[in-house]
C-alpha cells in the first residue's frame, strides 16, 4: 500500500463539516430527522448513517449507492464492526463509542479491500440524534478525493483492515 502524510483534510470533508453545521438544531447535535430532511450533500451517494446502540453494537441505517460500490455490497442494516478486520475493531469501535458520548466528530483514515484491490480514504464521523430512541448515532462521509488504490496479492478480506484517528472535531462539548 502507497503512504503519504494524509495531515491535510480533504475539500469534501470540509464541505461536509460545513453542510453538517448549517443544519438547524436545538442543541449542539441536529436530528436525524433535520439531517434528512436537510438538502441532501452534494456527494450523498458517499454518505452512511450509523445507529450506536452500545459499544460494540452498532448497525448501518443507510450506506450510500458510492459506499456500496467500493464495498461490492450495499450494507444497509448490517452490523458495522462485522465489516472491520479484527485488527481494526476495537479502534473503530473506541473512536465511535467516545464520539458519541461526547458527542463530538472524528475524522480518520480507513484502509480498505475489495479482492485484490486495497484502498486508503480518509472518512469522517459526526454525531447524529435519534429522535425516537434519544440514543446518539453517528454520519459519516468517505471523501472521494485523496484516495490511493494498490493491488494487493490476496483475494479475501474483511471490508476495512485498518483504522487509523486522525483528529477529533469539537462541535460545542470539547474533546477526548
Amino acid at each position: 500500500m502507497n503512504s503519504s502524510p494524509l495531515d491535510a483534510i480533504p475539500a469534501d470533508v470540509e464541505e461536509f463539516i460545513q453542510h453538517w453545521k448549517s443544519i438547524a438544531k436545538s442543541t449542539t447535535v441536529p436530528g436525524l430527522r433535520d439531517f434528512l430532511d436537510f438538502r441532501p450533500f452534494k456527494l450523498q451517494s458517499e454518505v452512511a448513517i450509523v445507529d450506536v446502540i452500545g459499544p460494540t453494537e452498532m448497525r448501518f441505517r443507510l450506506f450510500g449507492t458510492g459506499l456500496s460500490k467500493l464495498a461490492g455490497v450495499d450494507l444497509t442494516g448490517a452490523d458495522v464492526l462485522s465489516n472491520f478486520h479484527p485488527a481494526a475493531r476495537a479502534e473503530a469501535s473506541r473512536i465511535a463509542w467516545v464520539s458519541v458520548n461526547r458527542p463530538c466528530g472524528y475524522i480518520l483514515r480507513r484502509e480498505l479491500r475489495r479482492g485484490a484491490v486495497e484502498t486508503s480514504a480518509i472518512g469522517i464521523g459526526l454525531p447524529l440524534l435519534h429522535e425516537q430512541s434519544g440514543r446518539i448515532g453517528l454520519v459519516g462521509f468517505s471523501s472521494t478525493l485523496e484516495k490511493q488504490t494498490d493491488l494487493t496479492p490476496t483475494d479475501s478480506s474483511v471490508f476495512v483492515t485498518g483504522v487509523k484517528h486522525l483528529h477529533w472535531i469539537d462541535i460545542g462539548a470539547g474533546i477526548p
